[in-house]
């Protein structure tokens, strides 16, 4: 029996010597379907940009699609298909059968990319990931002391315009006092006034001194009476 060469496809390495493309070499290693996807769009973008390079986009004729583009875009995309095809014994991907990988590799040219990874991005999420959850503590707290500090403020300013309108009532019924005693009384009045209560006093008392003397007249004027009738009774 002859000695296995390096040329044969089962035949062991030699020890110290590198495997060829015939003997061992080792599979591509992928984490998840996605990485296959990555590669084939990554693989499709730039077969697509070297495309707009060589024949771009507005340089199409105005009568409609540009015939020769279509064309050599097709043969792109089957080229990019039959290499990764050719490709997929050579590829380990975790999880992943031989029928999804070939429904993967069914996807190249229909748009789907996945882009790398953007440093910058990534940042900005971060970013906005920290204000959003900021933002969210802010209103839990907002939620927590609003309503304590709404009552707060509310009895505050109750407080400070109850003493405002307390302060203008006095103000008021000050300035109201102040312009009562500068209202000056006519003395002239109050004079007449009095010497009509002089008046009436001293009319009341020569009534009442008349009213006596009427009274005298007329007890003088009995006892007159009485004697009289007493003289002719006599006679």
């Amino acid at each position: 029996m002859a000695a296995p060469t390096i040329f044969d496809h089962d035949a062991p390495a030699a020890p110290g010597t590198r495997a060829t493309a015939t003997s061992a070499h080792r599979k591509i290693e992928l984490q998840s379907p996605a990485d296959l996807t990555y590669l084939v769009s990554n693989v499709s973008r730039a077969a697509r940009a070297k495309i707009d390079t060589h024949l771009p986009p507005d340089a199409a004729p105005e009568s409609g699609e540009d015939a020769l583009r279509r064309r050599v875009e097709a043969l792109v995309e089957e080229y990019i298909r039959r290499t990764f095809e050719g490709a997929r014994e050579g590829i380990s991907v975790n999880g992943m059968g031989v029928g999804e990988m070939e429904e993967v590799l069914g996807r190249v040219g229909e748009g789907e990319e996945i882009e790398p990874f953007d440093a910058r991005l990534a940042q900005r999420v971060q970013a906005l990931s920290a204000q959003i959850e900021a933002q969210t503590l802010q209103l839990a707290s907002l939620r927590r002391d609003a309503p304590g500090a709404t009552a707060r403020k509310f009895e505050e300013d109750f407080a400070r315009r109850s003493e405002e309108d307390a302060a203008r009532v006095r103000e008021q019924a000050e300035m109201d006092a102040r312009a009562a005693k500068e209202v000056k009384l006519d003395l002239g009045e109050v004079e007449r006034l009095g010497e009509m209560q002089g008046t009436w006093q001293r009319g009341t008392e020569e009534l009442e001194e008349l009213k006596g003397r009427v009274g005298g007249t007329v007890a003088r004027m009995e006892r007159a009476k009485r004697a009289v009738e007493f003289v002719e009774d006599g006679e």
